[in-house]
Order: C-alpha cells, then sequence, then structure tokens
C-alpha cells in the first residue's frame, strides 16, 4: 500500500467516524427539540430502539420498525414539560458499511404534572451506512444511576424553547 493510499484510508475512516458521531449528536439534539420529522430521519427502516431493555433494569420500552420508533418518541417527549439530554459520544468501530459505539449519557425531565428524572446511561449503537449517511440500525439504552427526586429551577423564558424553531 503506498503512502496516499494509507492516507485516503485514514482519511476516509475519519470522515465516517465523525459521521457516526454526528448522528449520536444530532440524536441527543433532535429530542431536546421534539422533531419528529428529523428524530425518523437517524433510524433504518428496520431499526430497533430499546431504552431499559436489559435484565433487571426499569422501564422497559421497545420499538421495531421506524414508524413504531416515531412513535415512542412522540409519546415520550410530548409529555415532558422539560428535558434534556447531554451526550458523550465513544469510540467508534467501523466494519465496512456497518458501525458500532458507546456513549455516556444523562437526562434530565420534568413532566407529566410533577413528576422529575434525572438518570445517567450508556447508549449501545449499531449503525449502517446509507446513501443518505449513517442511520440507527439498533440504540438501546441502560440506566447506569436514576433519581426522582424534584430538582428546582424554572422551565423556560420567552424566546428559549428548544422545541421553537430558531
Amino acid at each position: 500500500m503506498t503512502n496516499a493510499q494509507t492516507t485516503d484510508n485514514a482519511l476516509a475512516r475519519l470522515v465516517d467516524e465523525a459521521a457516526v458521531r454526528d448522528t449520536v449528536v444530532r440524536f441527543a439534539d433532535i429530542a431536546v427539540r421534539g422533531d419528529v420529522d428529523a428524530f425518523r430521519t437517524l433510524w433504518s427502516e428496520d431499526a430497533t430502539w430499546v431504552i431499559g431493555g436489559t435484565d433487571g433494569q426499569p422501564f422497559e420500552r421497545r420499538a421495531d420498525g421506524v414508524d413504531q420508533i416515531a412513535a415512542l418518541y412522540r409519546s415520550l417527549r410530548e409529555e415532558r414539560d422539560y428535558f434534556i439530554q447531554f451526550v458523550i459520544p465513544g469510540a467508534v468501530e467501523i466494519d465496512g458499511d456497518v458501525a458500532t459505539t458507546r456513549s455516556m449519557c444523562h437526562e434530565a425531565a420534568r413532566g407529566p404534572a410533577e413528576s422529575y428524572y434525572r438518570n445517567n446511561g450508556v447508549w449501545t449503537d449499531t449503525f449502517r451506512r446509507t446513501e443518505n449517511g449513517w442511520v440507527f440500525t439498533n440504540r438501546t439504552y441502560r440506566y447506569l444511576w436514576l433519581d426522582f427526586s424534584p430538582f428546582t429551577g424554572d422551565i423556560s423564558w420567552p424566546g428559549t424553547d428548544a422545541r421553537a424553531d430558531d
């Protein structure tokens, strides 16, 4: 392999890694904004989304296929007065047109009514390369810490709703 080929391969890998990480952070951004149409674009038609779906985890939610995934997202997001997700993308492994990664996550939410939660967890993801970029084929969330204690703070001021268009 020539130096040019080695450089081209390294560059292609970096571009793919950046695109996979972009999908992870777009998920968090879209989840906060509540944009169901944009959320659908992150998934393959045959994808699976699992929240808390491993042994001993609370609140298992599972959706198969992009329509069920979008419906689950809508139901989870619409009931929240406030929702934020911070994600730290992890190392990306790429094998041809399939990629995997694990990302650390913190979420906080309020609603419905006076219900609260904060949690830390790990996303374990599998992606497929498509003509439109990398999309989730499987996304599973495992809780590491969960707290239902009320927290203080004002939710939103005029012009600061994350769901509003910029």
